[in-house]
């Protein structure tokens, strides 16, 4: 197995307003913390850096007009009217170098399905990516430009069907939105439910495709305070299922880390442990893997969770009998450091999210799974 860990220091040039919840850090964060720990060292290991996207390849997904309105808006100088398309908010302010910032990250995702797609690597992995709210002529939740469906639509050229999992805390409604009414795309999302948080709408188990696309779109909603147990048991209820009826030839994961239990976006209350064991699963059922970053927003804990990824995806994360070697974990400078410490769940809140979880899982095996040929 080949992989590829994806970054470039280019990423800091650029200067988002103070306070702005997306850090241009993350990835110089997640990068340096494999390389201390030897994560990037291994033979079958390549760090590539990525070159920005071309504009014309944003007309795959984005309108011309869009486009054009995001380019004008990289001198940094705001427009009231850009306020229709999502520019200019305090989601998606406008700044100086954030259309080439985005070109950037864009490109990365793309020089990823482009290794895994002509067969230089199985896996590939780019922390700055898995800007799933990006629409076709909008920015919205801190996405500007929807690198995982340019990513999607670049793999059908090669492959028959694509499978994309989203366990990012925020529902990936974009891509959803991209591939509702074909059964190419098999979308799965795990999201805390939108009626409590961005983008507020959608996202639901009732939405499941249209015509062609009718049973190709999965959404599992988690109540607020759900934990590891909670989400690990729908996860193998629903993903295992759906992947081996599905056969993908490739597979994309947006990994947003925003649900842990430490983010200061969203009310879930997982720990790397719930990541670390759904990317063991995903790989497992992945001929080939395209791994996305997506949302975090407490730089420390999110680069953790990512170079806990890292290393699962390269075989090489935490075993038990690390856990229980006197060593890295107690002087903490081994991958077993970087493990969240368990999250206290009260005996009601779990009964309550579990039976939410339930319900769900229920309808969607009994409306939904059976669809998929």
């Amino acid at each position: 197995m080949k992989t590829a860990f994806i970054y470039t220091n280019k990423y800091l040039k650029y200067t988002p307003p103070d306070n702005y919840p997306w850090s241009v850090r993350r990835a110089e964060a997640t990068y340096n913390l494999c390389k201390r720990l030897g994560l990037l060292d291994h033979p079958w290991i390549t760090v590539h850096q990525p070159s920005p996207l071309a504009q014309e390849a944003l007309y795959n997904f984005h309108t011309k007009a869009y486009v054009s309105l995001l380019k004008e808006a990289n001198d940094g100088h705001f427009k009231e009217e850009w306020l229709r398309y999502g520019l200019g908010t305090t989601e998606c302010p406008v700044y100086k170098g954030v259309y080439e910032y985005n070109l950037l990250t864009a490109g990365a995702t793309m020089d990823g399905a482009k290794l895994v797609k002509e067969g230089h690597v199985e896996r590939a992995f780019n922390v700055c990516g898995g800007f799933h709210h990006a629409g076709k002529d909008f920015a919205a939740g801190f996405c500007y430009i929807n690198d995982v469906v340019l990513a999607i639509k670049s793999l059908l050229s090669h492959y028959t069907r694509v499978m994309y999992v989203d366990i990012d805390a925020h529902h990936g409604d974009q891509v959803q939105q991209a591939f509702y009414s074909t059964d190419r795309v098999l979308t799965i999302s795990f999201h805390q439910d939108p009626k409590t948080l961005f983008p507020f709408e959608g996202g639901d188990e009732k939405e499941a495709g249209r015509g062609k696309g009718r049973g190709y779109c999965i959404n599992v909603p988690m109540a607020p305070g759900t934990g590891d147990d909670e989400f690990l048991w729908a996860f193998g209820e629903i993903f295992v299922p759906a992947a081996g009826a599905y056969k993908p030839g490739v597979v994309v994961a947006v990994t947003g880390v925003d649900g842990l239990a430490t983010d200061p976006l969203s009310n879930l209350k997982l720990t790397t442990k719930a990541y670390t064991e759904a990317v063991e699963i995903i790989c497992r059922y992945s001929p080939k893997l395209l791994v996305l970053g997506g949302g975090g927003y407490s730089l420390e804990h999110s680069s953790a969770a990512w170079t806990l990824l890292w290393a699962t995806i390269n075989g090489l994360g935490c075993s038990d009998e690390d856990m229980v070697s006197f060593g890295g974990a107690f002087w903490g400078d081994g991958i077993c450091s970087l493990q969240s410490s368990p999250i206290f769940v009260s005996e009601k809140e779990r009964k309550q999210t579990r039976n939410h979880l339930s319900r769900v899982v229920r309808r969607l095996k009994n409306e939904v799974l059976s669809l998929i040929k």
